[in-house]
């Protein structure tokens, strides 16, 4: 018999300049993960802030080390893409493993996710670059 083994959750601050804010998630993001991502991830914005301003542009979330996203784990990015969409910030993902990739394309939220935030045409294609309304990459 096999029991299930909790997998531990982790977001890690890579790096921080007053206009991007790099972090690394690891592990499972789930119904038992998702709320401790979300407090965890509102200190690491409300800390920048307090530091330098409202300048906060783009974050990034390195998403390599995600074994397991489920619809809980969905519904905490969406939840911050409302905190940080409103607050001029683009959330950028980087290194989305498949499951992920399939999980944003399968529910349609991928442009919703990933809006540029800047009210500009366009939105962040997966990886992190820039497109235009007709879906062409540029840098």
């Amino acid at each position: 018999m096999t029991l299930h083994q909790p997998v531990d959750f982790s977001v890690i601050t890579e790096a921080a300049d007053p206009h991007a804010m790099r972090l690394t998630l690891r592990g499972v993001l789930d119904y038992e993960s998702g709320d401790e991502f979300l407090r965890f991830v509102g200190v690491a914005l409300d800390a920048h802030t307090q530091r330098h301003g409202p300048v906060l542009r783009e974050l990034h979330l390195n998403c390599a080390g995600l074994i397991l996203l489920d619809s809980s784990g969905l519904a905490a990015l969406l939840t911050l893409r409302r905190r940080t969409h409103p607050a001029g910030v683009t959330l950028r993902l980087r290194h989305e493993p498949l499951q992920l990739v399939r999980m944003l394309a399968l529910t349609g939220t991928a442009d919703y996710l990933t809006a540029r935030a800047d009210g500009t045409a366009g939105s962040v294609a997966p990886g992190g670059e820039l497109t235009d309304e007709a879906g062409s990459t540029s840098s």
